[in-house]
């Protein structure tokens, strides 16, 4: 499995399934404060966390396969999906202000990833439970309209994965609203490896008893 950053809380998550290869895009956003998204890529499933220009840039995703002639996949609610023997597992999880928004689970390749969207406050027991054991967390912690550092810290005890990746944080080089990760790596303090992509297999998550992992990005 590769993660690689678009910028914001998007990120292209590609593995291999039951059915062959499978691409999936997270929030593709069209926002202009910040990084540019891609001008084109191919997917087979978008999640979009909520409605808005953090997640609607659906014209810039084309089919990843030429069968499928239509627009991929999009997931934007709660529920339980599999497309190409991808499982897309979304949890509704409004925020602090009553705004429609939702977190998602990905299983492939024996792995389970939490994506966080654009969480602004600590999840309960039942969203908690709903989401289940996660091995890679998505999450956002740049403030501003998402979680803080600290907050994020919070929700990554609640879910206790093996490896975290910050979302909505600035990144050298990279024009952004956000705190930088480093402000959640100070209060994780945890191993951090710096990439502008990410090869994700069971072994990089090292043993269950090892400490917890970070993976920042760069845009490639």
């Amino acid at each position: 499995m590769q993660i690689s950053w678009n910028g914001f809380g998007s990120f292209t998550i590609a593995a291999k399934s039951t059915s062959g290869d499978v691409t999936l895009v997270t929030n593709p956003f069209s926002r202009t404060d910040g990084p540019k998204f891609p001008r084109s890529l191919a997917a087979t499933i978008v999640v979009q966390s909520q409605a808005g220009t953090d997640a609607d840039n659906l014209a810039a995703i084309t089919p990843e396969y030429a069968e499928d002639k239509r627009s991929p996949f999009v997931v934007s609610h709660a529920g339980e999906f599999e497309v190409r023997g991808l499982a897309v597992t979304g949890v509704n999880t409004p925020k602090k202000d009553g705004t429609a928004h939702s977190i998602y689970r990905f299983d492939a390749e024996g792995l389970s990833i939490g994506f966080l969207g654009t969480l602004d406050r600590s999840l309960t027991d039942q969203e908690v439970e709903q989401l289940g054991n996660i091995d890679v967390l998505i999450v956002p912690s740049g403030g501003k309209d998402v979680l803080t550092a600290s907050a994020a810290a919070e929700v990554i005890a609640q879910i206790e994965p093996r490896l975290i990746i910050p979302s909505y944080v600035s990144a050298a080089g990279v024009e952004s609203p956000y705190a930088e990760s480093s402000a959640l790596c100070r209060e994780l303090s945890c191993p951090v490896e710096a990439t502008t992509k990410f090869k994700l297999t069971r072994a990089a998550l090292g043993e269950p008893e090892d400490d917890m992992k970070m993976v920042t990005f760069t845009r490639a």
